[in-house]
């Protein structure tokens, strides 16, 4: 690159200033090397512009020592918590689909005219299809929330997830249920519904409470 005019000689006043801040960082680091101090502290040797090694003293104050852990321990906790919390809102929402599909084959037994016999092959598929998403709810594994937010659904939770090793509770319809315990079956589905919603919803509200 050219320098030409002022440029040249601002370039000149710098490169003064550069060594004139050499020269003297130079002093500096011999002096630091002759007091021979005794301070508490890491020492780590470092090359000065001399080549001589001088000693540093690096004090680190308890305090932030252990706040440095506190926010660790902080961060990994809250990162726990947001785990939990995905993994059990998603493992309810695939509950609530598979409970919307359940209802929905008991419903075309339901709302078909005239209504099926008990031997009509496309009720039996139905309740065959209601009995195998069954199947699938009570097969699903995810984690109540977290303690801080599983206090405000406690008793929703409990509720809801009174089966056999904490399973969901839900109807069991052999295939020649009649059209009463069809009926029973889809208001209960309805309920659980309701139930899974008012969870999310309370856990919503207690995740932005906090």
């Amino acid at each position: 690159m050219r320098i030409e005019g002022n440029d040249q000689r601002l370039a000149a006043v710098t490169a003064t200033q550069i060594q004139s801040s050499g020269t003297q960082q130079m002093l500096a680091a011999k002096k630091v090397q002759q007091q021979d101090s005794q301070k508490a502290g890491k020492e780590n040797t470092v090359q000065s512009v001399a080549g001589d090694k001088v000693s540093i003293n690096v004090e680190i104050s308890k305090n932030t020592v252990d706040t440095q852990q506190k926010m660790g321990n902080i961060s990994d906790f809250l990162n726990s918590v947001a785990t939990n919390l995905r993994q059990t809102n998603e493992g309810l929402k695939e509950t609530s689909r598979i409970v919307t599909d359940m209802k929905s084959s008991l419903d075309k037994i339901i709302k078909n005219y005239p209504p099926y016999s008990i031997q009509s092959q496309e009720r039996i598929d139905q309740l065959m299809n209601f009995s195998s998403l069954k199947k699938q709810m009570v097969s699903l594994e995810f984690p109540a929330p977290p303690p801080p937010v599983y206090e405000s659904v406690k008793h929703l939770w409990t509720d809801l997830f009174s089966g056999p090793s904490q399973t969901l509770q839900s109807p069991s319809l052999p295939k020649d249920a009649p059209d009463s315990q069809v009926a029973a079956a889809a208001q209960q589905l309805d309920v659980t519904a309701s139930q899974i919603g008012l969870i999310q919803e309370t856990m919503n509200s207690a995740v932005m409470r906090r």
